[in-house]
């Protein structure tokens, strides 16, 4: 038996970090600071506290977001300094939240969400997400001033190590 109900995300990879950065609304390096897990009953856990007793009291559905300290605006428009960026469990098309690192620093290719009928709870439009269906974050590295990721190239399967500088000049 199929269910009607049941829908997952189906979309082509659109690339590399580089390729798919022409096509998103901003890109910052960004500080993650915080995580949270967000309810279906509106509560929202933090970072800062203990999810998993509530998760095993509850047994609700939950979706995450982290919030960031922006370093760099390094394209389109946003004055905040901290901001949500909401991802998924992958059927929106969104990246998945759980592997972002609190106090590590990241280069995010965002969008603004759109509240809806599918958005998470306490997401609204003054958030951002992450799509899924491409390359849309590199791992920053201070040490060195590189970053690490899926930067270029169609081989998807070999994260690699880049210039920060020739980053910028890439996708500026």
């Amino acid at each position: 038996m199929i269910s009607s109900s049941t829908f997952a995300c189906s979309c082509k990879w659109g690339g590399n970090f580089i390729k798919s950065s022409k096509y998103s609304e901003a890109i910052i390096k960004a500080k993650v600071i915080e995580k949270f897990w967000h309810f279906e009953d509106g509560k929202t856990l933090s970072s800062k506290e203990s999810f998993g007793d509530y998760l095993i009291k509850t047994d609700k559905e939950y979706y995450q977001s982290i919030k960031v300290e922006v370093i760099q605006l390094i394209k389109g428009q946003e004055e905040r300094k901290t901001f949500e960026i909401y991802g998924s469990n992958g059927v929106d098309c969104r990246e998945s939240i759980h592997l972002f690192k609190i106090n590590k620093v990241y280069i995010f290719g965002i969008y603004k969400t759109q509240k809806t009928e599918y958005s998470q709870p306490n997401e609204d439009e003054n958030d951002y997400a992450i799509g899924g269906c491409s390359e849309k974050w590199l791992e920053y590295l201070p040490e060195t001033n590189e970053v690490k990721g899926y930067i270029k190239g169609k081989n998807r399967r070999k994260k690699i190590k880049y210039s920060y500088e020739k980053l910028l000049k890439k996708i500026t």
